[in-house]
């Protein structure tokens, strides 16, 4: 099975290989590939207030990355070291 999306394969196979020009680059589980090529975690939050955007900046400083914004959501890309401050990150938001 072939696929564009790395979601889809995430879901539909245990292992996944990525081709490049036409040959096998690499293979591995989903894990393995978002640990070894991944950027991290995408948090995609509904905008409610003009304060998410310092809150968020605030929290992960220079780290966050914003990808996207619309006038109801915002899209930030998260560094997989950041992982362990999701929980606090949360219930603060929350």
């Amino acid at each position: 099975m072939t696929t564009h999306y790395m979601d889809e394969a995430d879901v539909l196979g245990d292992r996944i290989g990525i081709m490049h020009s036409g040959k096998l680059t690499c293979v591995g589980s989903s894990l393995f590939l978002k640990t070894k090529f991944g950027v991290g975690y995408n948090l995609c939050i509904s905008k409610n207030d003009n304060g998410l955007k310092k809150f968020v900046a605030d929290y992960f400083g220079k780290e966050v990355n914003c990808l996207s914004e619309t006038e109801t959501q915002i899209v930030y890309q998260l560094l997989h070291d950041q992982s362990p401050r999701f929980e606090k990150f949360f219930k603060e938001l929350d």
